[in-house]
């Protein structure tokens, strides 16, 4: 697998200069502490007291300051990469277990968190933090705050004279440097006085600093019963909803004292005019609360971000494609509403956690299917990939589950993070009404007797990135990249209802692929390899101004594949990207969805040693096109009509894209006004009928001779198959790494041969195909 192509490289450069520019953005007092916790695997809090830049990285330790503006050694180092976006002034950043890095829980609540050394807060004992920003984790260029645990000032490392400035780090107690030692040795503390009485952020450090007034203590005790720390966000800024202009959120006028910003405490009581957050607007607040017999209402392609806290004693209304991140926590419910724009089935997913399924189907009126009574299906169902069946799979819940009768129905709740499919009677929205999950989410893995594929969900009211493409950034930081030790390829499929013409289809999504953010409500598919934890990680949230499945552009050359029949469409794709394969790609190549029949399908081999995949994503070099022939496959049954076309994006325009059919002996050129079109005799299903050539030649007859597309692969430990000779006989021999021949035997051609293997341990092996036209070699791979 190849992953730095020259678009990522560049990216990837433009993401070092960013950190390294960031890095040196901070300065003395920026942050403040504000809460820590000693016992169990130590937990600290901070607030940021200026604006923290995106992509800026902070690095925090418990070694000394050297006073020569450098640290000791011997202890630990946190880095914190703060994240895509930047941390308004006033935001709380909790870091939790920190002293463990094994623990499934340490983190931070933004951004991304490593460990170097033994970071670590001694329980009952002294301690002295410094964060700072540097080159590396050893290096500071800029101290910007300490805390000093305990009545050791020496943890921290030596003062200058006056006993408040830290030596040659520009830290002073007071103003960047928090002193906790109203008892010698604490076990735990937090500050708990005001967050919104200050009317500037720097005003803060004068209630911080008071420890004996403003701050809860835990001496001899324990730290934990601090748990968790507020991530309520510290204002500058008091606001009210009036309503008195119109119903507006960014109106002025509608507010008491103007309209809210991250720095303001924002309240919105039961007034007359309700607020609408529209026109593309994203609303920004620090804390806020909705009061009860309130509404507020987000519109299609809005978005609200919440600094701090979110209290919803009111409601709260969130339209299709609308998003809300809340960097603190929530209380309270909200609705979300999506869109089914037809009656066709949808892959969908509850963007709140405690979603009644019984509720749901009262209020929604999802389709009815086969059954009759109690046993009838109704439109709603999860994936089981235990059933052999393919038939089986969709566990329908029926009439009598949810009827609201008998006293014996689900109490079943829609699974955070799972996905389902649901169709209803009539098109219209869809309503989830829950709260919203404030934490990592996980789904389990699984491989079934029928299958290995999963259904996943976005289980947020907000957008998170699919590929790593979709934020522009190559941090690896979306659900592939996260997960794809536990998937058997690093692939996504969509289920698009409006795809073939609007029957529906599955589309497969890739690294490959253009950048592609998956959109609250939406459920999609992966394939594991092993029983394992599927997580979507709280921090991938973010606002994007489209709908569903959205897309950014990529600009490698590609062709699109189309077939027809007249009715249904089929596609596939192929990627020209540097520095990648002719052999599989994980994560640059992708198989179709294999969870249904695929009666009628388009797909593509690799060009080499591609184990019989069936690729609805193909990526291959970004030269040498002639020299790379594709056998296409094709699943379609006799007496169709099939037309083949193929559709170009930033393609070389002196490369010409050939069908071969090997049955008709023919070449066609596909271009804007040409397609291959052919009315087929027998069923179809699988490769060695079709090849794709690209090249700047002119194509004819007179290049079948030489055009020996044959290919070879295990398709199970039992079978080998070998697409591509369509008539004579044809010898084949089967050696071992070590040259000694395991299988001897001959076929008659007929462009798609099975033969049986004998019983072989895994390993590499040679096949050697010989006939009157051609000899050949290929490596196989048995496992």
């Amino acid at each position: 697998m190849k992953e730095n192509y020259p678009f990522k490289a560049y990216i990837c450069l433009i993401f070092i200069v960013s950190l390294f520019l960031n890095s040196h953005a901070q300065s003395p007092g920026d942050i403040a502490f504000i809460a820590f916790n000693a016992d169990g695997d130590d937990d600290f809090a901070i607030v940021a007291l200026t604006e923290l830049a995106a992509n800026s990285t902070i690095y925090i330790t418990d070694n000394e300051s050297d006073g020569a503006g450098g640290i000791t050694s011997g202890e630990g180092t946190l880095t914190w990469f703060t994240g895509t976006t930047s941390i308004k002034a006033g935001t709380v950043v909790v870091f939790t277990d920190v002293d463990n890095g094994t623990n499934p829980n340490f983190g931070v609540s933004i951004g991304l968190l490593s460990e170097t050394g033994g970071f670590k807060i001694p329980a009952s004992s002294k301690e002295g933090i410094l964060a700072f920003v540097g080159t590396d984790d050893s290096s500071p260029t800029s101290f910007i705050a300490a805390i000093q645990i305990g009545n050791d000032p020496s943890n921290l490392g030596p003062f200058d004279g006056d006993e408040i400035t830290l030596t040659n780090t520009g830290l002073v107690i007071g103003t960047s440097i928090i002193v906790v030692d109203s008892s010698a040795s604490p076990d735990g503390a937090v500050y708990n006085a005001s967050r919104a009485s200050q009317t500037s952020y720097n005003e803060y450090y004068t209630l911080l600093i008071d420890d004996d007034s403003n701050w809860t203590n835990v001496v001899n005790g324990d730290g934990e019963t601090l748990l968790p720390f507020s991530s309520e966000a510290f204002t500058i800024h008091t606001t009210i909803w009036t309503g008195t202009t119109s119903n507006v959120w960014n109106i002025s006028g509608n507010w008491s004292n103007g309209i809210p910003t991250s720095s303001s405490l924002a309240t919105v009581p039961d007034v007359t005019t309700s607020p609408i957050i529209n026109s593309g607007t994203e609303a920004i607040v620090g804390n806020m609360t909705i009061d009860t017999g309130e509404n507020l209402t987000i519109n299609s392609d809005n978005s609200m971000s919440v600094s701090g806290l979110l209290t919803i004693n009111g409601s709260l209304e969130m339209n299709s494609g609308s998003s809300l991140l809340v960097s603190g926590t929530s209380t309270g419910n909200i609705t979300y509403n999506r869109t089914l724009g037809t009656t066709n089935w949808y892959l969908v997913s509850s963007p709140v956690s405690g979603q009644g399924i019984v509720d749901f189907y009262t209020n929604e009126s999802p389709a009815l299917g086969d059954g009759v009574g109690d046993a009838q299906n109704i439109g709603i169902a999860p994936y089981d990939n235990s059933q052999v069946l393919v038939t089986d799979r969709w566990n329908y819940y029926t009439e009598g589950q949810v009827d609201g009768e008998d006293g014996d129905d689900t109490t079943d709740t829609f699974i955070s993070g799972t996905g389902y499919a649901v169709q209803l009677q009539a098109s219209g929205n869809i309503s989830f009404t829950g709260t919203i999950p404030n934490d990592h989410i996980t789904s389990v893995l699984s491989i079934g007797s029928g299958d290995a594929f999963n259904l996943i969900g976005n289980p947020y009211p907000s957008f998170i990135p699919a590929n790593d493409l979709a934020d522009g950034l190559d941090n690896n930081d979306d659900l592939l990249s996260v997960n794809t030790a536990y998937l058997s390829e690093e692939t996504i499929w969509f289920w698009d209802q409006s795809a073939n013409a609007g029957t529906g289809g599955y589309q497969e999504m890739n690294q490959a692929s253009s950048g592609r953010y998956i959109a609250p409500g939406q459920g999609f598919f992966v394939s594991a390899n092993t029983t394992a934890t599927f997580t979507i990680n709280e921090n991938m949230q973010s606002h994007q101004s489209d709908l569903f499945q959205r897309n950014t552009t990529s600009t490698v050359p590609s062709i699109h594949l189309i077939m027809t029949n007249g009715t249904a469409i089929r596609d596939a794709d192929i990627f020209y990207i540097d520095e990648t394969s002719t052999g599989w790609d994980n994560g640059y190549d992708s198989s179709i969805f294999g969870g249904i029949t695929n009666e009628f399908a388009i797909y593509t081999h690799a060009v080499a040693d591609g184990n019989g995949r069936n690729l609805g994503i193909q990526s291959l070099p970004d030269n040498n096109y002639e020299n790379m022939i594709i056998p296409v496959g094709v699943n379609a049954v006799s007496g169709t009509t099939i037309s083949i076309d193929a559709a170009t994006n930033n393609f070389p325009e002196a490369i010409n894209i050939y069908l071969e059919d090997k049955q008709d002996n023919s070449f066609t050129l596909l271009g804007a006004d040409t397609n291959f079109s052919t009315v087929l005799e027998n069923n179809l299903s699988g490769i060695g009928r079709f090849y794709l050539h690209t090249t700047p030649n002119t194509l004819s007859t007179n290049d079948l001779e030489i055009s020996n597309n044959v290919s070879i692969y295990a398709s199970s430990r039992k079978n080998l198959h070998i697409a591509g000779i369509h008539k004579g006989t044809t010898k084949l021999q089967l050696y071992n790494i070590l040259g000694k021949e395991i299988l001897k035997t001959s076929f008659e051609g007929n462009s798609l041969n099975t033969i049986e293997l004998p019983n072989l341990s895994n390993g590499l092996y040679i096949a050697k195909l010989s006939s009157a036209a051609v000899t050949i070699s290929r490596k196989i791979i048995i496992q």
